[in-house]
Protein backbone atom coordinates (compact mmCIF):
# COMPACT_ATOMS: atom_id res chain seq x y z
CA UNK A 1 0.00 0.00 0.00
CA UNK A 2 1.42 3.34 -1.02
CA UNK A 3 0.05 6.12 1.45
CA UNK A 4 1.09 9.93 1.37
CA UNK A 5 1.09 10.82 5.42
CA UNK A 6 0.82 14.26 4.58
CA UNK A 7 -2.50 14.67 2.61
CA UNK A 8 -5.72 16.11 4.60
CA UNK A 9 -8.94 15.23 3.53
CA UNK A 10 -12.55 15.57 4.85
CA UNK A 11 -14.75 12.41 4.93
CA UNK A 12 -17.69 12.20 2.47
CA UNK A 13 -19.81 9.67 2.52
CA UNK A 14 -21.34 10.34 -1.18
CA UNK A 15 -17.61 9.96 -2.31
CA UNK A 16 -16.72 6.41 -0.52
CA UNK A 17 -17.22 3.03 -2.83
CA UNK A 18 -19.68 2.06 -0.04
CA UNK A 19 -23.51 1.80 -0.58
CA UNK A 20 -24.17 3.21 2.33
CA UNK A 21 -25.45 6.81 2.39
CA UNK A 22 -24.17 8.27 5.78
CA UNK A 23 -20.58 8.01 7.48
CA UNK A 24 -20.50 7.98 11.54
CA UNK A 25 -17.19 10.14 11.01
CA UNK A 26 -18.72 12.28 8.32
CA UNK A 27 -17.11 16.16 7.59
CA UNK A 28 -14.24 14.89 10.31
CA UNK A 29 -10.40 16.17 8.72
CA UNK A 30 -8.36 13.14 8.39
CA UNK A 31 -4.31 13.03 7.54
CA UNK A 32 -3.32 10.33 5.49
CA UNK A 33 -4.19 9.07 2.35
CA UNK A 34 -3.80 5.92 0.28
CA UNK A 35 -3.22 5.90 -3.12
CA UNK A 36 -1.94 2.92 -4.29
CA UNK A 37 -3.09 -0.68 -2.71
CA UNK A 38 -2.24 -4.16 -4.05
CA UNK A 39 -3.58 -7.53 -3.74
CA UNK A 40 -1.00 -10.52 -4.28
CA UNK A 41 1.15 -8.14 -6.36
CA UNK A 42 -1.52 -6.31 -8.19
CA UNK A 43 -2.40 -3.23 -8.84
CA UNK A 44 -6.65 -2.69 -7.61
CA UNK A 45 -6.81 0.60 -5.81
CA UNK A 46 -4.79 3.76 -7.62
CA UNK A 47 -5.63 7.79 -7.00
CA UNK A 48 -9.30 7.18 -5.33
CA UNK A 49 -10.44 4.48 -8.28
CA UNK A 50 -11.25 1.08 -7.82
CA UNK A 51 -9.04 -0.82 -10.88
CA UNK A 52 -9.46 -4.43 -12.07
CA UNK A 53 -12.09 -7.04 -12.28
CA UNK A 54 -13.55 -8.06 -8.90
CA UNK A 55 -11.25 -11.00 -7.53
CA UNK A 56 -13.22 -12.07 -4.02
CA UNK A 57 -14.43 -15.43 -3.47
CA UNK A 58 -17.20 -16.92 -1.79
CA UNK A 59 -15.85 -19.11 1.50
CA UNK A 60 -18.44 -21.96 2.48
CA UNK A 61 -19.05 -21.60 6.25
CA UNK A 62 -21.31 -24.28 8.13
CA UNK A 63 -24.15 -23.33 9.90
CA UNK A 64 -23.85 -24.55 13.72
Amino acid sequence: MLVDRNESFAVRAAESESEQSYSLVEGQQLTGRVKSAFLRGDLIHHQGDVVGAPRGRYLHRPIK
